[in-house]
């Protein structure tokens, strides 16, 4: 579902210089891609391919899910929570958040998050962008209102290893 978002801007004398991304839209609930991910939705509103910088993801997490201790080399990641309660480890330090809370986690520090109300939205951003395009190839196709109970996440082994081509390090 990848958005053709770039273009390349003409010089006077017919020379290209650098891409330069276009606006575009995204409506609520939709996405450029929208996958279920272990027992969440994720829903790519950005990516680097669209923006040339960033990527801005949508997540929906039921109480006790969240993402696995991991560490981003490469990206500086922020938080933003729409609705619900969601608790971040950032290093050694625990951070509550609620719906309109913000958080900044700069690369090369661990961390992860637990959702602790009912349900969790957040605006996820990774700067740059390229992360997101782990959910592209393995998350499956939102195709209805709630996760297929057949669906199978590739084991950790296998995750730990596709993770890593994105310069992010699980760590348990």
């Amino acid at each position: 579902h990848r958005l053709s978002n770039q273009y390349a801007n003409p010089k006077e004398d017919g020379e290209m210089t650098e891409t330069i991304a276009r606006p575009y839209r995204v409506a609520s609930g939709e996405g450029i891609d929208n996958v279920w991910w272990k027992s969440g939705r994720v829903t790519v509103k950005a990516g680097a391919a669209e923006t040339g910088s960033f990527s801005q993801i949508e997540t929906d997490d039921p109480r006790g899910s969240g993402p696995p201790r991991h560490l981003h080399h490469n990206e500086d990641e922020t938080f933003f929570v729409l609705e619900g309660e969601v608790t971040v480890r950032v290093g050694d330090e625990r951070i509550d958040l609620e719906a309109g809370d913000f958080l900044f986690g700069p690369r090369g520090i661990a961390h992860a998050y637990v959702v602790r109300s009912e349900r969790a939205r957040m605006l996820v951003t990774a700067s740059p962008g390229g992360v997101e395009e782990v959910f592209f190839n393995l998350g499956i196709p939102v195709t209805g209102s709630e996760p297929p109970t057949d669906a199978v996440m590739p084991p950790l082994d296998e995750l730990v290893r596709l993770f890593a081509g994105y310069g992010c390090e699980i760590l348990g």
